[in-house]
């Protein structure tokens, strides 16, 4: 059988759909005395050929590859770490063509050989007080997890963690280079169910300047589980892959907190639940609560059962200064008991007249099937989630 020739870039791509699984990796780390510390990767074919090596180097407190060659060799290296889960492109320069990337990339490689490269380096490196405790720690992390990205859609994202003294939160963003990235990244959110302004924000690329599509959080996040739970695999690894990240870098909390209303979302079925006071004397039964929409805002309307009679009682959610959520409900005896049943708001229940509801009781409504993510989706769309 005659070997791919590695002349055009269509060659390189066959080449490497046809035998990158079958590629074996061999390093080797040098650690010479009075020159930093180095690991040179070797791509090897079937037949025990080498068809590319790259080195990995410590240079300015990050983590390089490198490698200088022609054109032919420079493009068949990068095909090949593409097809591996790098971003990389061989570019020319004035002495000729470089493959070049840093920690992110060199980490998106999930291969166990290579893997094993790199925390070859890592360990030369602190053993050589090149690096310290914190820096061989979070290089470790970075090898263990991979890269802080999630794919949404096909499009990926990057992960950061933000705190300050009081306050912390999660930042989900892609920055693409051009308006075509741009705009098919857009067209491809929208055609999953992301909103524009309630999912996520976006600036188009313009004056050589990147352009950014950022998740709303928590309502972006919200829009991924609901498309989990209606099982769309993408989002599912998505999902999965986020929480491997939060786990690895210690924002589980956070995360959890983000994504919990849309966790319990419609996860109760309504139909017929029994609430009962002993010392009123009442017993109702909720026969069903539904979503109806009035100038863009949800009206809950509730229908219970008490001695064999169906009552209803509705209230509708609006947004007052400062950007709070409000409804206001008159209650009586009757209505008191099944609020309280439904928010599992206990004090609710020795209310009368108009009382009001706020944001804990719209979450708590939002567990229930057939309102869920109407109210969650109306809840994002007026506070900026």
């Amino acid at each position: 059988m005659r070997r791919p020739h590695f002349n055009k870039l269509n060659h390189i791509r066959r080449y490497v759909e046809e035998y990158v699984n079958k590629l074996r990796i061999e390093y080797t780390l040098y650690s010479p005395p009075g020159v930093d510390p180095w690991v040179e990767v070797r791509f090897r074919d079937d037949r025990g050929d080498e068809i590319a090596h790259i080195n990995i180097r410590w240079h300015r407190n990050e983590l390089r590859a490198f490698s200088a060659s022609v054109r032919e060799k420079a493009e068949r290296l990068a095909s090949i770490l593409n097809a591996l889960g790098a971003s990389v492109e061989a570019k020319e320069y004035d002495e000729g063509w470089r493959v070049e990337f840093t920690t992110d990339s060199i980490t998106a490689i999930r291969r166990k050989e290579w893997l094993e490269a790199v925390r070859a380096l890592v360990e030369e490196l602190y053993r050589r007080n090149i690096i310290n405790d914190v820096q061989k720690n979070r290089l470790l992390t970075d090898i263990y997890v991979g890269p802080n990205k999630i794919e949404i859609a096909g499009i990926k994202f990057n992960i950061e963690e933000s705190k300050t003294d009081n306050h912390k939160w999660l930042a989900i963003g892609y920055w693409p280079k051009t308006t075509k990235s741009f705009n098919t990244a857009i067209n491809t959110l929208k055609s999953a169910g992301f909103e524009e302004g309630i999912h996520f924000t976006a600036k188009r690329p313009e004056g050589g300047k990147r352009g950014y599509i950022r998740l709303k959080v928590p309502a972006g996040l919200w829009r991924l589980e609901e498309l989990r739970r209606q099982g769309v695999e993408w989002a599912d690894k998505a999902l999965q892959r986020l929480e491997e990240i939060a786990k690895a870098k210690g924002f589980s909390d956070l995360l959890e907190n983000y994504l919990k209303p849309a966790r319990e979302a419609e996860t109760i079925n309504l139909k017929d639940i029994t609430v009962e006071d002993v010392k009123k004397g009442i017993r109702a039964i909720i026969r069903s609560v539904r979503v109806e929409w009035e100038n863009n805002r949800p009206r809950v309307v509730v229908e219970y059962e008490i001695n064999g009679e169906v009552n209803t009682f509705s209230f509708i959610w609006g947004v007052i200064t400062g950007g709070r959520i409000r409804a206001s409900v008159k209650l009586n005896d009757e209505r008191a008991l099944v609020i309280a049943a439904l928010t599992g708001d206990e004090i609710v229940k020795e209310k009368r007249g108009n009382v009001v509801l706020t944001t804990n009781h719209l979450l708590a409504l939002v567990k229930y099937e057939g309102i869920g993510w109407k109210l969650l989706w109306w809840y994002a769309s007026v506070i900026g989630a």
